[in-house]
């Protein structure tokens, strides 16, 4: 009966205010730009691994890595320095100023290295090298200026050409001597 009735009754269409009203209630606000920031840090998320991928990706991490430790000197730059001492400046004598010179090689499995040249009589226990961290030697030599061969000696034994030299000579045993030109 309250059905029949019901449907005798007059349709009354809302009015756009009451939509507009319905719609604000039901529609949430817009989220500010630290609302939307702070969920897309908290919201969970599910990653999927590629094993290729990750393998990759660790490879290149690994070599950047190792590159990044790597000490391996370009070059040395060999900068001379004139010192002339006091008593040459005061005495107006013609000596030839003395330019230190500093060799470098990377040996990091030698226990000893010396150098032998023009300078020291070929002779390598007269100038050893001292070790630095990473297996780099060094030594720095007074010499005058001139052109100079020379090799370094490893653990007593092994003679080798500086691989750092701008310049290299046939020794007239087959073998190649490092040239050092020391200028002013």
């Amino acid at each position: 009966m309250v059905l029949t009735e019901a449907a005798h009754l007059p349709r009354m269409a809302p009015s756009l205010k009451f939509f507009s009203e319905l719609k604000a209630k039901v529609t949430p606000p817009e989220p500010s730009w630290w609302e939307r920031l702070w969920a897309a840090v908290t919201t969970p998320r599910t990653l999927e691994w590629n094993l290729a991928g990750a393998a990759a990706a660790a490879c290149v991490a690994i070599v950047a890595i190792r590159g990044l430790f790597a000490v391996m000197p370009e070059q040395v730059v060999e900068v001379p320095v004139a010192t002339p001492s006091a008593q040459t400046i005061a005495a107006g004598t013609t000596q030839e100023p003395t330019v230190f010179v500093r060799l470098v090689l990377l040996q990091p499995g030698a226990r000893s290295v010396s150098v032998a040249g023009d300078f020291n009589g070929w002779n390598p226990a007269q100038t050893k090298l001292e070790r630095a961290d990473g297996g780099i030697w060094t030594v720095t030599i007074p010499l005058k200026p001139g052109r100079y061969e020379y090799m370094f000696v490893v653990n007593g034994k092994q003679w080798i050409a500086d691989p750092l030299a701008a310049e290299d000579a046939g020794d007239g045993f087959g073998a190649h001597n490092a040239v050092l030109d020391v200028a002013i």
